[in-house]
């Protein structure tokens, strides 16, 4: 008898373990996937995920105010049902000399123009009525501003301005439509509707006083940063941004001139919306994604989003900054072929990013269309409001960080790139995935060969799963519907085969 010598030769199998451990580092969508690795994030959105944890993200809930000063804790929501739109907000304050005491609003205009206002003590019972309703069209730009010795809101528009306040309301026909302006040094400086190339100048702040030879009072660029834009004061000057730049106003107390610097060029245009004080820094956004100001120079956060904001005209973002944190409600585009929230119908804006402006962190919320952000700072209350196009045009809303809009848990996503764990052209079989979820969840495993998604019940404890998913490529995904969340620790085990 012959025995032959078995020449077959044995495949090598080595168990690998792969740790997602990086869910805190964010998005690194601007990399290309072969320079990835293994366990980076390619697309994140209604997570957070700040501490390496996938948590609860952002949510919008209903306005809440407190019912009295004695009681903070019972809280009132308003009745918008005889409202069909909010078409503009901003919040203030104004001081009642009879009473000695601030007291503070948001102020809304409704499809028909009328400002009506929420009372940040609600003492109505979620009653909204009209302070004014002489208001003819929407405004071109609403500011607190002390007029005759009175703190007052300004609605400028192309018939007039029209001045509220606590004690009085007066429209000034000769006051010019403003789109934005700023005292500074007791002088008033703005950019009128009529001409956005020219900035006015005056050396009072009594807009009641304007005169036909005070709007000759003008400043004109001939250079190529484009229409002014908005006037910010920030560290004891006054920055006019343009289009496509930014230029510093020094005023000289001592008399009425000034000078003129022009510290930056944007190759992409600014959009005004996005321009806002944070700290010690201004924070705004371009077609090309989004930049901090300091004064003096510029410099690009985030860049890792930037592909989201590529070629996207964002004229109608909108942004507010509270408690260290820069908002910003604009459009970006996934490219994921997906329709989140409101992305299943049409609308203007779909994202809401929250920046810590000390750490850079960031959370974002897909799926809401806002129209614009408002930040809210009374003794009684700390937050950002929202109002909305489209669907929930007639609710105002404020920021959560509960997972749900009005309601309706968010729909939470983390995916990876499509990686070979770094075993280039051998076949892997991913076994196990090891996790802890105190929420349900699905993990979805798509490779070269097949796709599989697995239910995960929500326990405290940890939890292996048996998987059985085998490529050469894999792309691992997290989803949820859950309101409230808790991903960590999730280990891949597979086998490598050589």
């Amino acid at each position: 008898m012959i025995f032959y010598k078995n020449l077959k030769r044995k495949r090598n199998t080595q168990q690998k373990n792969l740790v997602y451990s990086i869910f805190s580092d964010g998005e690194t969508s601007n990399v290309d996937e072969s320079l990835v690795k293994a366990n980076q994030c390619k697309r994140s959105y209604n997570f957070s995920y700040k501490d390496g944890t996938l948590k609860t993200g952002l949510g919008i809930g209903d306005l809440k105010v407190p019912a009295t000063e004695a009681d903070l804790q019972t809280l009132h929501t308003f009745d918008f049902s005889q409202i069909e739109e909010i078409k503009n907000i901003i919040f203030n304050k104004w001081y009642n000399v009879n009473t000695g005491k601030y007291y503070y609003q948001l102020l809304i205009i409704d499809e028909n123009f009328k400002i009506r206002m929420l009372p940040m003590i609600d003492e109505y019972n979620g009653y909204v009525w009209v302070r004014e309703n002489r208001l003819e069209e929407e405004p071109s730009f609403i500011c607190d501003y002390r007029l005759n010795g009175l703190e007052s809101t300004i609605y400028f528009t192309t018939t007039g301005a029209l001045a509220l306040s606590y004690a009085q309301s007066i429209i000034y026909p000769n006051i010019p439509a403003m789109i934005s302006c700023v005292v500074h040094y007791d002088k008033f400086f703005g950019i009128t509707k009529a001409n956005r190339n020219k900035l006015v100048y005056t050396t009072h702040t009594e807009l009641n006083e304007w005169t036909a030879s005070e709007q000759q009072s003008v400043v004109e660029f001939l250079d190529n940063s484009g229409l002014f834009t908005k006037l910010v004061t920030f560290n004891d000057y006054v920055y006019l941004f343009r289009e496509n730049g930014i230029t510093k106003i020094s005023l000289y107390s001592s008399n009425d001139s000034f000078s003129c610097t022009h510290l930056y060029f944007s190759p992409s245009k600014i959009f005004e919306q996005s321009v806002c004080v944070c700290g010690d820094k201004i924070y705004f956004a371009t077609r090309d994604g989004v930049y901090t100001f300091n004064g003096n120079s510029v410099a690009k956060v985030l860049g890792q989003y930037d592909v989201y904001f590529k070629n996207l005209n964002n004229e109608n973002c909108s942004s507010a900054c509270l408690d260290g944190k820069y908002y910003l409600a604009t459009k970006c585009n996934f490219f994921d072929n997906q329709q989140v929230g409101c992305e299943s119908g049409t609308y203007t804006n779909n994202v809401l990013f929250e920046i810590d402006i000390n750490s850079g962190k960031m959370d974002m919320l897909r799926g809401v269309d806002i129209k614009k952000l408002v930040s809210v700072t009374c003794p009684f209350a700390n937050k950002v409001v929202a109002i909305f196009n489209n669907t929930n045009a007639n609710k105002v809303g404020e920021i959560s960080h509960d997972g749900q809009v009005f309601g309706q848990a968010t729909q939470k996503v983390w995916e990876s790139f499509s990686t070979d764990f770094g075993f280039y052209n051998q076949r892997k079989k991913i076994k196990e995935v090891i996790l802890t979820a105190t929420n349900d969840c699905k993990i979805s495993i798509e490779s070269d060969e097949e796709n599989k998604i697995f239910d995960v019940f929500g326990a405290e404890n940890v939890q292996r799963m048996q998987i059985n998913v085998s490529g050469k490529s894999f792309k691992v995904t997290f989803l949820t519907n859950s309101q409230t969340n808790k991903i960590s620790k999730p280990k891949l085990v597979f086998d490598v085969v050589s």
